[in-house]
């Protein structure tokens, strides 16, 4: 004869045996993946102390002339300039945990949610910076007779591998043409995920010396091109009109849906840091939890927009 067994999960009045069991945690939070943040060392930062901003001092060229016996010598006038960097408002995010929830939660989610802080204003920083640094390469001359930045427009360059390689040289050269000394400074290229992994699959990438011969199918690698490093970042606002983005300062707004990617190298843009990315934990017993906030206060600026080239599409129906 079968067993009648009794269920000490089952419910009185249930129909799922498991219903009582409590559930086990199976040790890993499964937190939202950080985006890769890369800007902060490959622009110029600043701290900033006992000072509402900065100001960089700029000096143009002196120019040569030839001499003639007798000719008094009177000295050439060398134009000046100023750029300034200014921080932004501090920049924060938070979250309250209620004591109780600590008391009766099975994991420890203060520490992880702290992290979660710090990776919000990472994010929205590095998006920042990469904002300014297109808006660079947009940016006029410093001084008259020399030139600013530059946007290079080249059509289907979103979906084209060979014309996203020659964008790239394109853009060095357009630098080292304006006296941007390419040889002495890094340069950085950056573009959305898509159009990486387009040049990472490309022929051009696999079966020419490219990237310093580095190239593997199987890694989808991707390093150099023209010995400028190449970059990818899901944070680049590329394909978005951030004009009337009202979550962002207004000297971040402008309209990206045509850029595609941008070359620069670490003088294009500067921050002011105020106070670096930090957290805080305050107890409030009279809440009866505690506080967590995550705070910043940086601000960016273009600082020499030769810098910097700007990689476009035309606009549509242009």
């Amino acid at each position: 004869m079968n067993s009648n067994p009794s269920h000490p999960g089952l419910k009185q009045g249930g129909s799922d045996q498991r219903e009582l069991m409590l559930p086990v945690f199976g040790g890993e939070v499964l937190a939202a993946f950080a985006a890769n943040v890369i800007m902060r060392d490959k622009h110029m930062v600043q701290t900033l102390a006992k000072g509402k901003e900065f100001r960089f001092p700029a000096v143009w060229r002196t120019s040569v002339s030839y001499h003639t016996p007798g000719t008094e010598i009177t000295g050439n006038q060398i134009a000046h300039n100023e750029i300034v960097v200014t921080p932004d408002d501090k920049l924060i995010t938070n979250v309250f945990v209620s004591d109780i929830d600590e008391i009766l939660m099975h994991y420890q989610f203060r520490s992880q949610y702290a992290a979660e802080l710090g990776i919000a204003l990472a994010e929205f920083y590095d998006a920042n910076v990469i904002r300014r640094v297109v808006q660079s390469a947009r940016g006029p001359a410093l001084f008259n007779g020399d030139q600013g930045g530059s946007t290079l427009t080249t059509a289907n360059l979103d979906t084209d591998a060979t014309k996203l390689f020659d964008a790239v040289s394109a853009a060095k050269q357009t630098m080292e043409e304006k006296r941007v000394p390419v040889s002495s400074q890094p340069l950085h290229a950056l573009f959305r995920p898509a159009q990486w992994y387009l040049m990472a699959r490309s022929d051009k990438n696999l079966n020419r010396d490219f990237n310093g011969g580095s190239a593997d199918l199987r890694r989808q690698t991707l390093t150099t091109i023209d010995e400028v490093a190449i970059h990818k970042s899901v944070l680049a606002p590329f394909g978005t009109n951030d004009s009337a983005n009202t979550e962002l300062p207004t000297k971040y707004r402008a309209d990206f849906t045509n850029t595609v990617g941008v070359v620069w190298t670490p003088m294009a843009a500067a921050t002011a840091e105020v106070q670096g990315l930090s957290t805080q934990v305050v107890d409030q017993p009279h809440k009866q939890g505690t506080l967590l906030i995550g705070r910043l206060m940086v601000g960016t600026d273009p600082l020499r927009t030769k810098c910097a080239v700007e990689l476009a599409k035309p606009a549509a129906g242009g």
